[in-house]
């Protein structure tokens, strides 16, 4: 046993979860637990002591491997997501969103941190250290890099992180910092991080088995299909104790990654309706999720909070890309519609998700922008320029808040991506279908977009707003365009971090 499950961080976890119970109840049950009502919520009229300043709270959900049309909003037309739906109606849905990158550790550094990843070090997932090495992957984030969290902090904020983290921790590599290292008043998540965490314990049980042997804060196991329901009641208890100021919180979910482990009752009400079982387990996580996170937005509606939250969702790459499947030419679950590529791969269909941003008030609602070209680095900007402080020098993104109310961005600077170091002696694999396997380099500008690998090979360049599927290749017919976006691709990976 994890000697540290009796340390007295472990015991106010504990007492901290006792307290979050009913919630998680409410949040399993679709709200109401039996014989109750809805008064097991903080009251409405709780929420009443003026702010300091009123500046939003800031929740940031970034789903797990979800793809660019899981959501029935986006076209997946097997189940209804009607919760997520109804905030993307009621707010601002980008469609032509990027991540940073094509799978998750450098994709959430984006995110975290405003920089592309590949500039700190962040080419591919955090594995174990001789696999780091090899690719040419850092074994954490630096904490010394400016990110979301210390931004809020210092501008008034209570921080904490709940969910997947996979910026450091996990395998073999037991020294990497906590969260609460990055500017988090408080952290709760998963194998892939350290600190006080959950591990799962009925799929991937050998890599909760390394983390709990890693030590570094207090453990308990969990099946991975009540993940969600314990992260969104984190949430909400975070919430209640932090009324008198804003906070800002990442609720990183886990639970759409595969293996998927949908509850029983769930998968029966969805079985059948995917092409195959894999299909069906997939579908029915998704609907659980869709209905948890549903919950927690009515919580925080009883809470008097939901209206001066800013919610911001999207996924942290395309989804899997199984192994299996590509034995007989089958495509694995998740949607990407007619674009190219899944996890791993940085055609549209590895990096390219929906953006859900929910402000009651103070954003366009009901927008629906198929015009501004997003990436994961806009995150930091724009919630730096919603509380109020000055962005960090040498982020390249820029800010949303035009698109979120209403005015689509038409020009931005070059978006750029790397997967897999330009140096390493190993390079990430991508999806096992060769017709999803993309160059290690990407650029857009405007609607071109062009990949070439790091020796300035395989150059290829796509009309996007022609060819959003990326099945003409104009490289040899537009040199011009070829030419003038190969060189600062090169240029840049030049730049990177070395192996």
């Amino acid at each position: 046993m994890n000697k540290s499950i009796t340390s007295p961080s472990f015991a106010r976890l504990v007492k901290r979860l006792a307290t979050c119970a009913a919630v998680t109840a409410l949040l399993a049950s679709g709200g109401v637990a039996a014989g109750e009502t809805r008064a097991l919520s903080p009251s409405p009229t709780t929420n009443t002591a003026p702010r300091a300043a009123q500046r939003p709270n800031i929740l940031f959900i970034l789903v797990d491997d979800m793809g660019f049309a899981d959501l029935s909003i986006m076209g997946n037309r097997k189940i209804q997501t009607p919760h997520l739906d109804k905030l993307a109606r009621e707010g601002v849905l980008l469609t032509r969103f990027y991540d940073a990158a094509p799978i998750c550790s450098p994709s959430r550094a984006g995110f975290f941190t405003g920089r592309f990843p590949a500039e700190l070090g962040f080419v591919t997932f955090i594995n174990d250290r001789a696999s780091n090495a090899a690719m040419g992957q850092a074994n954490w984030l630096n904490p010394n890099v400016p990110n979301l969290a210390k931004l809020l902090k210092g501008a008034g904020y209570a921080t904490a992180h709940f969910g997947k983290w996979h910026m450091g921790g996990g395998r073999d590599v037991g020294d990497a910092p906590w969260p609460t290292a990055y500017g988090f008043d408080e952290s709760f998540t998963t194998f892939e991080g350290l600190g006080p965490r959950v591990l799962v314990s009925d799929e991937e049980r050998k890599l909760a088995d390394q983390s709990a042997a890693l030590d570094q804060g207090p453990t308990f196991y969990e099946i991975k299909s009540n993940l969600t329901q314990l992260y969104a009641s984190k949430t909400l208890e975070f919430a209640s104790r932090h009324k008198e100021k804003p906070w800002f919180v990442q609720l990183w979910l886990n639970d759409v990654h595969d293996p998927w482990a949908p509850d029983e009752a769930q998968f029966k009400e969805i079985q059948g309706k995917g092409a195959n079982a894999d299909d069906d387990r997939y579908l029915a996580t998704i609907v659980k999720m869709d209905r948890t996170l549903g919950n927690l937005f009515d919580r925080l509606k009883d809470m008097g909070q939901f209206d001066n939250t800013l919610i911001v969702i999207t996924s942290d790459n395309g989804p899997s890309a199984l192994q299996r499947y590509a034995k007989n030419g089958a495509t694995p679950p998740g949607s990407v519609l007619n674009l190219r590529g899944r996890k791993g791969s940085l055609y549209e269909g590895g990096i390219r998700q929906p953006l859900i941003v929910s402000w009651p008030g103070h954003i366009q609602a009901g927008h629906r922008d198929e015009r501004t070209v997003a990436q994961g680095v806009d995150l930091l900007p724009t919630l730096a320029r919603i509380a109020g402080v000055d962005r960090p020098v040498g982020t390249p993104g820029i800010d949303l808040t035009p698109a979120m109310a209403g005015k689509p961005i038409a020009k931005r600077p070059r978006l750029f991506w790397s997967f897999g170091s330009p140096t390493a002696q190993r390079k990430p694999g991508g999806p096992p279908n060769p017709h999803d396997k993309a160059p290690m380099l990407a650029v857009r500008d405007g609607k071109w977009k062009l990949l070439a690998q790091p020796d300035g090979s395989n150059v290829q360049l796509y009309d996007l707003e022609a060819d959003p599927g990326e099945r003409n290749d104009l490289a040899q017919k537009e040199k011009r365009v070829r030419d003038r976006l190969l060189k600062p691709l090169l240029d840049w990976a030049s730049d990177l971090p070395k192996q």
